[in-house]
Protein backbone atom coordinates (compact mmCIF):
# COMPACT_ATOMS: atom_id res chain seq x y z
CA UNK A 1 0.00 0.00 0.00
CA UNK A 2 1.31 3.10 -1.24
CA UNK A 3 1.58 6.17 0.96
CA UNK A 4 0.65 10.37 0.21
CA UNK A 5 3.86 12.20 0.59
CA UNK A 6 4.08 15.68 1.76
CA UNK A 7 7.78 16.99 0.80
CA UNK A 8 9.74 14.09 0.62
CA UNK A 9 10.02 12.99 3.66
CA UNK A 10 6.65 13.52 5.57
CA UNK A 11 4.67 10.96 4.87
CA UNK A 12 0.81 10.22 5.88
CA UNK A 13 -0.16 6.32 5.42
CA UNK A 14 -3.87 5.65 4.58
CA UNK A 15 -4.95 4.15 7.33
CA UNK A 16 -4.71 7.63 8.85
CA UNK A 17 -7.73 8.52 6.61
CA UNK A 18 -9.84 6.16 8.42
CA UNK A 19 -9.77 7.81 11.70
CA UNK A 20 -10.63 11.09 9.81
CA UNK A 21 -13.60 9.61 8.28
CA UNK A 22 -14.61 7.92 11.59
CA UNK A 23 -14.20 11.16 13.17
CA UNK A 24 -16.27 12.90 11.11
CA UNK A 25 -18.82 10.58 11.12
CA UNK A 26 -19.05 10.34 14.60
CA UNK A 27 -19.01 14.02 15.25
CA UNK A 28 -15.48 13.55 17.02
CA UNK A 29 -14.07 16.07 14.22
CA UNK A 30 -12.21 18.52 17.11
CA UNK A 31 -10.79 15.30 18.76
CA UNK A 32 -9.11 14.64 15.75
CA UNK A 33 -7.74 17.75 14.97
CA UNK A 34 -6.48 18.50 18.30
CA UNK A 35 -4.61 14.66 17.83
CA UNK A 36 -3.44 14.97 14.92
CA UNK A 37 -2.36 18.47 15.60
CA UNK A 38 -0.27 16.91 19.19
CA UNK A 39 1.47 13.70 17.22
CA UNK A 40 2.44 16.02 14.44
CA UNK A 41 4.12 18.30 16.82
CA UNK A 42 5.50 15.44 18.73
CA UNK A 43 7.45 13.84 15.78
CA UNK A 44 8.54 16.78 14.39
CA UNK A 45 10.37 17.47 17.80
CA UNK A 46 12.18 14.06 16.87
CA UNK A 47 12.54 14.83 13.03
CA UNK A 48 14.03 18.38 13.69
CA UNK A 49 16.81 17.58 16.65
CA UNK A 50 17.89 14.14 14.10
CA UNK A 51 18.25 16.30 11.53
CA UNK A 52 20.30 19.00 14.00
CA UNK A 53 22.67 15.45 14.44
CA UNK A 54 22.72 15.06 10.76
CA UNK A 55 21.05 11.72 11.20
CA UNK A 56 20.12 9.90 7.89
CA UNK A 57 15.81 9.68 8.13
CA UNK A 58 14.02 7.55 5.92
CA UNK A 59 10.90 9.35 6.82
CA UNK A 60 8.42 10.93 9.33
CA UNK A 61 5.04 9.16 8.88
CA UNK A 62 1.71 9.71 10.29
CA UNK A 63 -0.42 7.00 10.98
CA UNK A 64 -3.52 5.54 12.41
CA UNK A 65 -2.91 6.16 16.36
CA UNK A 66 0.21 8.03 15.76
CA UNK A 67 3.60 8.42 14.19
CA UNK A 68 7.40 7.61 13.91
CA UNK A 69 10.23 9.53 12.73
CA UNK A 70 12.17 6.41 10.67
CA UNK A 71 15.94 6.42 10.35
CA UNK A 72 18.25 3.57 10.40
CA UNK A 73 20.84 5.48 12.53
CA UNK A 74 18.84 4.84 16.06
CA UNK A 75 21.65 2.21 17.31
CA UNK A 76 24.56 3.64 15.92
CA UNK A 77 24.59 7.30 17.12
CA UNK A 78 26.11 8.43 20.10
CA UNK A 79 24.11 7.35 23.06
CA UNK A 80 23.45 11.42 23.97
CA UNK A 81 22.47 12.15 20.47
CA UNK A 82 20.07 8.74 20.72
CA UNK A 83 18.53 10.51 23.98
CA UNK A 84 18.51 13.92 22.83
CA UNK A 85 16.25 12.59 19.83
CA UNK A 86 13.85 10.51 21.93
CA UNK A 87 13.16 13.16 24.32
CA UNK A 88 12.47 15.75 21.97
CA UNK A 89 9.02 14.34 21.08
CA UNK A 90 7.98 13.99 24.74
CA UNK A 91 9.67 17.38 25.12
CA UNK A 92 7.01 19.04 22.80
CA UNK A 93 4.43 18.37 25.41
CA UNK A 94 5.94 20.92 27.81
CA UNK A 95 5.46 23.93 25.98
CA UNK A 96 1.88 22.89 24.98
CA UNK A 97 0.54 22.25 28.35
CA UNK A 98 2.12 25.99 29.03
CA UNK A 99 0.19 27.61 25.60
CA UNK A 100 -2.76 25.89 26.81
CA UNK A 101 -2.78 27.18 30.47
CA UNK A 102 -1.77 30.66 28.99
CA UNK A 103 -4.65 30.95 27.08
CA UNK A 104 -7.05 29.71 29.23
CA UNK A 105 -5.50 31.96 32.09
CA UNK A 106 -6.22 34.64 29.68
CA UNK A 107 -9.49 33.62 27.64
CA UNK A 108 -10.94 31.42 30.42
CA UNK A 109 -12.32 28.13 31.10
CA UNK A 110 -13.63 26.35 28.19
CA UNK A 111 -13.98 22.45 27.23
CA UNK A 112 -12.44 22.80 24.38
CA UNK A 113 -8.76 23.52 26.01
CA UNK A 114 -9.85 20.97 28.87
CA UNK A 115 -10.46 18.50 26.25
CA UNK A 116 -6.72 19.78 24.90
CA UNK A 117 -4.88 19.65 28.01
CA UNK A 118 -6.29 15.51 28.57
CA UNK A 119 -5.06 14.59 24.98
CA UNK A 120 -1.81 16.30 25.25
CA UNK A 121 -1.21 14.77 28.94
CA UNK A 122 -2.42 11.09 27.80
CA UNK A 123 -0.28 11.03 24.67
CA UNK A 124 2.64 12.37 26.80
CA UNK A 125 2.25 9.64 28.99
CA UNK A 126 1.44 6.86 26.71
CA UNK A 127 4.65 7.26 24.77
CA UNK A 128 6.44 6.87 27.83
CA UNK A 129 5.83 3.64 28.63
CA UNK A 130 8.48 1.13 28.62
CA UNK A 131 6.67 -0.52 25.35
CA UNK A 132 8.98 -0.85 22.05
CA UNK A 133 8.73 1.12 19.51
CA UNK A 134 7.34 3.96 22.03
CA UNK A 135 10.00 6.61 23.12
CA UNK A 136 10.01 4.80 26.70
CA UNK A 137 10.86 1.50 25.39
CA UNK A 138 13.48 2.86 22.73
CA UNK A 139 15.05 4.99 25.38
CA UNK A 140 14.94 1.64 27.91
CA UNK A 141 16.43 -0.37 24.46
CA UNK A 142 19.45 2.75 24.66
CA UNK A 143 20.05 2.84 28.44
CA UNK A 144 20.60 -0.74 28.59
CA UNK A 145 23.21 -0.47 25.48
CA UNK A 146 25.48 1.11 27.89
CA UNK A 147 25.08 -2.10 30.02
CA UNK A 148 24.10 -4.86 28.41
CA UNK A 149 25.68 -5.75 24.60
CA UNK A 150 24.04 -5.19 22.08
CA UNK A 151 21.80 -9.04 21.28
CA UNK A 152 20.91 -9.17 25.41
CA UNK A 153 19.71 -5.54 24.99
CA UNK A 154 17.79 -6.36 22.39
CA UNK A 155 16.11 -9.43 24.77
CA UNK A 156 15.58 -7.46 27.74
CA UNK A 157 13.88 -4.31 26.07
CA UNK A 158 11.19 -6.39 23.74
CA UNK A 159 10.45 -9.12 27.28
CA UNK A 160 10.25 -6.41 29.84
CA UNK A 161 8.05 -4.52 26.53
CA UNK A 162 5.67 -7.81 26.66
CA UNK A 163 5.61 -7.80 30.28
CA UNK A 164 4.32 -4.25 30.46
CA UNK A 165 1.98 -5.10 27.60
CA UNK A 166 0.05 -7.78 29.38
CA UNK A 167 -0.12 -5.94 32.99
CA UNK A 168 -1.91 -2.44 30.78
CA UNK A 169 -3.85 -5.35 28.96
CA UNK A 170 -4.91 -6.97 32.21
CA UNK A 171 -5.71 -3.65 33.74
CA UNK A 172 -7.83 -2.46 31.21
CA UNK A 173 -10.05 -5.88 30.98
CA UNK A 174 -10.72 -5.87 34.83
CA UNK A 175 -11.50 -1.72 34.63
CA UNK A 176 -13.92 -2.64 31.44
CA UNK A 177 -12.43 0.15 29.80
CA UNK A 178 -11.26 -2.12 26.96
CA UNK A 179 -12.35 0.43 23.42
CA UNK A 180 -12.36 -0.52 19.74
CA UNK A 181 -9.24 1.76 19.62
CA UNK A 182 -7.09 0.02 22.41
CA UNK A 183 -7.39 -2.85 20.87
CA UNK A 184 -6.35 -2.07 17.35
CA UNK A 185 -3.62 -0.04 19.26
CA UNK A 186 -2.45 -3.11 21.28
CA UNK A 187 -2.77 -5.40 18.13
CA UNK A 188 0.06 -3.28 16.72
CA UNK A 189 2.16 -2.75 19.46
CA UNK A 190 2.17 -6.54 19.77
CA UNK A 191 2.66 -6.99 15.72
CA UNK A 192 5.44 -4.82 16.24
CA UNK A 193 7.37 -6.50 18.66
CA UNK A 194 6.85 -9.81 17.28
CA UNK A 195 8.66 -8.32 14.02
CA UNK A 196 11.26 -6.79 16.06
CA UNK A 197 11.66 -10.18 17.61
CA UNK A 198 12.08 -11.45 14.50
CA UNK A 199 14.44 -9.25 13.16
CA UNK A 200 16.87 -9.10 15.88
CA UNK A 201 19.32 -11.04 13.87
CA UNK A 202 19.58 -8.75 11.16
CA UNK A 203 19.28 -5.41 13.57
CA UNK A 204 22.52 -6.97 15.47
CA UNK A 205 24.07 -8.16 11.51
CA UNK A 206 23.15 -4.47 10.14
CA UNK A 207 25.07 -2.82 13.43
CA UNK A 208 28.20 -5.32 12.67
CA UNK A 209 28.25 -4.15 9.31
CA UNK A 210 28.18 -0.98 10.41
CA UNK A 211 31.06 -1.43 12.74
CA UNK A 212 33.05 -3.15 9.85
CA UNK A 213 32.98 -0.24 6.95
CA UNK A 214 31.40 2.81 8.29
CA UNK A 215 33.01 5.81 10.21
CA UNK A 216 32.32 5.65 13.41
CA UNK A 217 32.62 8.79 16.27
CA UNK A 218 35.19 8.38 18.92
CA UNK A 219 34.28 5.84 21.73
CA UNK A 220 35.24 4.55 24.92
CA UNK A 221 37.59 1.61 24.88
CA UNK A 222 36.44 -1.66 26.44
CA UNK A 223 39.00 -4.48 27.48
CA UNK A 224 37.82 -8.08 28.04
CA UNK A 225 39.68 -11.07 28.82
CA UNK A 226 38.85 -14.17 26.21
CA UNK A 227 39.91 -17.49 26.16
CA UNK A 228 42.63 -18.00 23.50
CA UNK A 229 39.81 -20.61 21.64
CA UNK A 230 36.80 -18.20 21.66
CA UNK A 231 35.58 -18.34 17.72
CA UNK A 232 35.20 -15.31 16.05
CA UNK A 233 31.22 -15.32 15.75
CA UNK A 234 30.94 -16.33 19.28
CA UNK A 235 33.29 -12.77 20.23
CA UNK A 236 31.03 -10.64 17.69
CA UNK A 237 27.57 -11.70 19.74
CA UNK A 238 28.81 -9.88 22.67
CA UNK A 239 29.58 -6.73 21.06
CA UNK A 240 27.89 -3.38 22.33
CA UNK A 241 26.74 -0.49 20.94
CA UNK A 242 28.90 3.17 21.63
CA UNK A 243 32.18 1.11 22.66
CA UNK A 244 35.20 0.04 21.03
CA UNK A 245 36.16 -3.39 22.08
CA UNK A 246 39.89 -4.89 22.29
CA UNK A 247 40.11 -8.43 23.88
CA UNK A 248 42.93 -9.49 25.63
CA UNK A 249 44.34 -12.98 25.20
CA UNK A 250 46.86 -14.60 27.47
CA UNK A 251 49.82 -16.57 25.74
CA UNK A 252 52.76 -17.12 27.72
CA UNK A 253 55.01 -15.11 28.15
CA UNK A 254 53.21 -12.53 26.70
CA UNK A 255 49.84 -10.76 26.55
CA UNK A 256 48.17 -9.93 23.12
CA UNK A 257 45.68 -7.87 22.15
CA UNK A 258 43.36 -8.45 19.03
CA UNK A 259 41.77 -5.04 18.25
CA UNK A 260 37.52 -5.74 17.25
CA UNK A 261 38.01 -4.52 13.72
CA UNK A 262 40.55 -7.67 12.87
CA UNK A 263 37.79 -9.62 14.35
CA UNK A 264 35.39 -7.68 11.93
CA UNK A 265 37.54 -8.13 8.98
CA UNK A 266 38.12 -11.36 9.42
CA UNK A 267 34.22 -12.20 9.69
CA UNK A 268 32.80 -9.91 6.74
CA UNK A 269 36.55 -10.09 4.29
CA UNK A 270 37.63 -13.72 4.96
CA UNK A 271 34.63 -15.39 6.00
CA UNK A 272 36.67 -16.87 8.83
CA UNK A 273 33.63 -16.81 11.35
CA UNK A 274 34.76 -20.03 12.84
CA UNK A 275 38.33 -18.93 13.27
CA UNK A 276 39.83 -18.88 16.69
CA UNK A 277 40.87 -15.52 17.95
CA UNK A 278 43.93 -16.47 18.86
CA UNK A 279 44.93 -17.38 15.06
CA UNK A 280 44.11 -13.46 14.36
CA UNK A 281 47.19 -11.28 13.31
CA UNK A 282 47.86 -9.70 17.08
CA UNK A 283 49.88 -6.95 18.42
CA UNK A 284 51.39 -7.14 21.73
CA UNK A 285 50.33 -5.41 24.75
Amino acid sequence: MKVLKLRETIHIHPLFFLLAISAFLTGAIYEFIVIFSIVFIHELGHFLVAKHYNWRITKMEIWLFGGAVVSEEHNTRPFKEQVHVILAGPFQHVWIFVLLFIIQFTAGPHSLISTAVLYNGIILLFNLLPIWPLDGGKLLFYISNQLLTLRQSQIVTLMFSLGIMFIAGGWLFLESRWTLATILLTAFLFIENGLEWKRRSYTQMRYLLYCAYQERPPMKTKYIKVEQDTLVRDVLKNIRCNCHHKYVLKQPPRFYIVDEQECLRAFFERKQAQLRIRDIQKVAL
